[in-house]
């Protein structure tokens, strides 16, 4: 299973942005995500967005 994790607010569209969260709060949000098994798979970051790829193994 794979799961976007928008870190920066995207400048193309409201339905792809990071959540209403300030730094902090996105960073402890993805520490929750890793803790709780997703692992970051990758990296993404072009002009309008910034986000990572997360990856859990199907239960």
């Amino acid at each position: 299973m794979e799961k976007t994790f928008f870190i920066r607010k995207s400048a193309s569209s409201d339905e792809n942005s990071a959540p209403a969260y300030d730094r902090f709060q996105r960073i402890e949000k993805l520490n929750l995500l890793v803790d709780s098994g997703w692992v970051i798979k990758s990296f993404k970051c072009d002009a309008h967005e910034e986000y990572f790829i997360l990856e859990k193994a199907d239960q």
